[in-house]
């Protein structure tokens, strides 16, 4: 059953219920910036199958995110092309430093009037990114291109896609909008979640429940679980604390993901807006950060998808 299908029958059936430190620099891009292939950043918000509300086309043919991302590509010294066209991956990538995802879906799949990721495209973006573009997924980027099998079930690394391998998480559903508390990793790197002035920060937002994390991962931001609600469809989140944002380099790309962002409101927020700049800087190599892998010290039970009752 495809996770977005699970969730849509769950709602039904439900619905009248109530992340610089010195000493790792082999674990960072043998790049910076002003070597990088390109001057512009690559926006792309194509769904297939459920649109998040910032990802939607506006009157003058445009996503609200689309127009935050824009500025906050500007204010650090980045143009950014923004489309939902999958054809984009058939061009030239070698103008790019960073791809930004906020899709959803299986991209290569024809939906409609929309233009979807050729097979070729797919193998571009992966060799670019192997080659040293950056990559940033931001929220339902994880609910793309999925691992097929049951919800609940981690799978061998063998069998994830390599799309869910590249991003290094995988969706399996979600609950109800609420608040929740972020733990940083310490030391805390970001400079939006320094802003804090603490380890940890109460967010409001839809929350990924995720599994499939790739082991060589640095989480930056816990999900903690401990007092989310698990009535009804808040059951996923009956489990232990795991990855809600993180950075890891596949091949000579920096890749990072962060869970936050899925309404209108939250990119109305300080702290999406920043914290999706600070990880557009570290995605294009104007922002170092300590990539040690950490999933095991930091989210030690994260393959635990639903606690033992």
């Amino acid at each position: 059953m495809k996770r977005r299908d699970f969730i849509r029958l769950t709602s039904l059936a439900l619905g009248a219920v109530g992340l610089e430190t010195a000493g790792v620099a082999m674990n960072r891009s043998a790049f910076a910036a002003d070597d990088k292939p390109g001057r512009k950043i690559l926006y792309f918000d194509l769904s297939t199958e459920w649109e998040h509300p910032p990802t939607v086309d506006e009157k003058d043919g445009t996503s609200k995110a689309a127009k935050i991302v824009k500025k906050l590509g500007k204010e650090i010294g980045f143009d950014v092309d923004c489309t939902k066209d999958g054809s984009v991956f058939d061009g030239d990538l070698s103008q790019y430093a960073a791809f930004v995802f906020f899709t959803c879906g299986d991209l290569d799949v024809k939906v409609e009037n929309k233009t979807p990721v050729s097979k070729t495209g797919m193998k571009n973006l992966f060799d670019a990114v192997r080659s040293g573009t950056g990559f940033l997924g931001i929220h339902c980027a994880t609910d793309t291109w999925q691992c097929q099998g049951e919800l609940f079930e981690n799978q061998p690394e063998e069998e994830r896609t390599e799309y869910i391998k590249m991003v290094g998480g995988d969706f399996i559903t979600h609950g109800d909008m609420q608040e929740a508390s972020l733990r940083f990793t310490e030391p805390i790197q970001v400079p939006a979640l320094k802003s804090f002035g603490a380890s940890e920060a109460k967010i409001f937002d839809e929350w990924y429940c995720m599994k499939n994390f790739n082991p060589d991962m640095h989480v930056i931001a816990v999900q903690e679980t401990k007092g989310m609600r698990t009535d009804g469809r808040n059951e996923c989140y009956d489990r232990p604390p795991f990855p809600s944002s993180w950075v890891r380099m596949e091949g000579k790309g920096r890749v990072a993901y962060i869970a936050p962002g899925h309404g209108n409101e939250q990119w109305d927020t300080e702290f999406v807006q920043k914290f999706v700049q600070d990880m557009m800087k570290f995605v294009v190599g104007k922002l170092d950060l300590d990539m040690t892998p950490n999933l095991e010290k930091e989210c030690p039970d994260a393959y635990i998808l639903k606690n033992k009752k």
